[in-house]
């Protein structure tokens, strides 16, 4: 895992672009702190930042070139089946000159050229740039675990970074923040990937692969997940064909040159990881984030009990609430993010880098396996309303913060909108209020709802209205909040994560089967809880879900509160234009006079947008920002 830059120029590269290349790689250190490197012909410039995990030998660093000089590549992330795909190779004759994945990639490019995407199994963002066509060939991985920023300006000159901070220097303008982005970080506490902060850059979808010349930029999707076909199967053998794609899957992902560790929370989808290792890694330790001041969000208990079970190494870290202190360093380097758990993501990465470099997750179970009692409440409570019940709910959500709606929408729940409104609204649900945005953006513009926009793109891969809420589940949340957390979190102190669901092998399984199939006996991610239940009692599956964040909504009642109003009355995002700080300050009050769920979101998304602005657009020191 690394970081990966480069300017394109078909009317050459200069000095000034190899100074941006070098600024760029200098902001991107942390993500890859073993090696610095760049390489450039007439018309390239290609930078990478090493994060040295599968051969340690220089001779993997990167850019490689191809043998013959032709081809170069920079690549961030990792392909576990290299193995396989060099074994293919060799018998066609390819050479190598490294055990490295990367040389693998390049070779395997320069085979089954675009093809290649098909054949691999990994997290992965790369590009190849063939000197002699003058082309560049771009894939981001299916799932989106690796990020692509690029800007590609009227001149036709192409940049790209593997984050925020690293694509700025590259794109030679004054940029414009997007009103569109802010709206989607308020509403959802992330940033859709088909939008960015900045206005003019641009993030390549997951699945999705490029090809770059002089004649411009082609852009396919070569992988989506689809719901539509279904097979005939029965529990059992799915448990049985799930099980064995999941275990090759943690086989895969333990390899390594360095020492490989495991996050382990008291929930499901880290303590079947856990099982899984313990079989295949003797020596395999877990690490834990406990909060023993909050019992509501401490996992640690149930974590032990996984460990004792599996008879591993666990170690419990004691979450310190000074970690809060870390967010105004962390948002110098990316999009705003306002997921509360980042920062604990981030203290638990601190501490596992001072024994590993490698660190497996859980993730992606709920979305794989359909999680989070969405589906199965959504059979529960399927649309029996009419239009007119449509109407009224989409009413009270449109205008929810005035009266009266407002207190009808605090009545407002998922199951009663999936009975009265459906699906759809939902999703409409989930943003903020059209007139509520306007006044807090001083704008007549109209915001996209991306989840809605999500929902209905769903309808040409899903059927039935559960699926569709998987499908909007993996291609929003999960690429755009969770994994850019992992990403975030772990990369910041050079650790790089990897989760084992998101070999795709176990979606294109899952995807084929029924709610029914999925969970028979209308039990949360059955299938994955039985497959766990012949590792671990099967009362520990029936625990509740714990949250894991930090208590913002008790900060914002106090010193978060105070240093937000603060911001506010300093008035910078109000003289730009884009928050009317006299709206905000009326949400403060209203919040700490009658706390809710709802306004501590918003402003806790708001708190995040402020210091962002300060650190990244404006590069204030984040010394003077002090959140304790």
């Amino acid at each position: 895992m690394c970081a990966i830059n480069g300017i394109i120029n078909w009317n050459g590269v200069s000095n000034l672009h190899k100074e941006q290349i070098t600024a760029s790689l200098k902001e991107m250190e942390y993500r890859g702190p073993d090696f610095s490197n760049t390489h450039s012909d007439v018309n390239s410039i290609l930078g990478h930042n090493r994060l040295a995990i599968l051969d340690l030998n220089p001779r993997s660093n990167q850019p490689m070139l191809s043998e013959n000089k032709r081809y170069t590549i920079v690549f961030n992330g990792e392909i576990y089946n290299y193995k396989d795909i060099k074994k293919d190779l060799e018998q066609k004759g390819y050479r190598f000159n490294s055990v490295s994945d990367t040389e693998v990639l390049l070779n395997g490019f320069i085979e089954y050229g675009t093809e290649i995407v098909h054949k691999l199994r990994g997290m992965f963002a790369f590009l190849i740039w063939d000197a002699e066509k003058k082309e560049a060939f771009i894939a981001r991985d299916r799932f989106g675990e690796k990020p692509f920023y690029y800007h590609y300006n009227s001149n036709g000159e192409f940049g790209f970074a593997s984050n925020l901070a690293g694509i700025v220097p590259l794109a030679g303008i004054e940029l414009q923040i997007s009103k569109q982005a802010i709206y989607e970080l308020f509403s959802l506490q992330y940033i859709d990937e088909g939008s960015c902060i900045y206005e003019g850059i641009q993030k390549l979808a997951p699945g999705c692969m490029m090809t770059i010349n002089a004649s411009g930029i082609k852009t396919e999707t070569y992988w989506t997940p689809n719901y539509k076909d279904k097979t005939d199967s029965n529990f059992e053998a799915n448990k049985e064909n799930l099980h064995q794609l999941a275990k090759e899957a943690v086989a895969e992902q333990l390899e390594a040159d360095v020492p490989v560790g495991l996050f382990l929370s008291g929930g499901t989808d880290s303590a079947v990881i856990a099982a899984l290792a313990s079989k295949q890694k003797q020596d395999i330790t877990t690490l834990t984030m406990s909060v023993p001041d909050n019992k509501n969000s401490d996992e640690a208990e149930a974590a032990s009990f996984v460990a004792k079970k599996l008879n591993i190494k666990h170690k419990i870290v004691n979450l310190d609430t000074h970690c809060v202190a870390d967010l105004p360093y962390v948002l110098q380097n990316i999009e705003p993010l306002a997921d509360a758990s980042l920062l604990p993501a981030m203290a638990i990465a601190k501490e596992a880098k001072k024994e590993f470099t490698v660190m497996l997750s859980g993730d992606g179970g709920d979305e794989i396996f359909g999680g989070y009692k969405r589906p199965l409440q959504y059979r529960k409570n399927a649309f029996s309303g009419n239009s007119l019940t449509k109407s009224l709910a989409e009413i009270v959500i449109k205008k929810s913060d005035t009266k009266p709606y407002n207190y009808c929408f605090s009545k407002i729940t998922d199951a009663r909108i999936y009975k009265w409104a459906g699906v759809e609204t939902l999703y409409h649900l989930k943003s903020l209020p059209e007139k509520q945005a306007q006044v807090l953006f001083k704008t007549n513009q109209k915001f996209e709802n991306q989840l809605v926009k999500k929902y209905k793109e769903a309808s040409n891969f899903a059927h039935s209205e559960e699926d569709k809420m998987l499908y909007v589940g993996v291609k929003s949340n999960l690429t755009d909040d969770f994994l850019l957390k992992m990403d975030t979190a772990n990369m910041f102190h050079s650790v790089e994560s990897r989760c084992p669901f998101l070999d795709y092998r176990i979606l294109e399984y899952t995807s084929h089967l029924t709610i029914e199939q999925l969970m028979p006996n209308g039990i949360d991610k059955e299938l994955l809880k039985s497959i766990g239940a012949d590792y671990i009692p099967a009362e520990f599956f029936k625990l509740p879900k714990k949250g894991f964040s930090i208590p913002y909504y008790d900060y914002l009642k106090t010193s978060w509160g105070d240093i937000l109003l603060r911001f506010m009355q300093e008035g910078i995002s109000s003289d730009m234009n884009l928050i009317d700080s006299k709206t905000v300050i009326q949400l403060i009050s209203s919040y700490r006079a009658k706390p809710t769920f709802k306004i501590g979101k918003l402003l806790y998304s708001i708190l995040v947008f402020e210091i962002w602005l300060r650190v990244f657009h404006l590069k204030m020191n984040p010394e003077s920002i002090k959140l304790i």
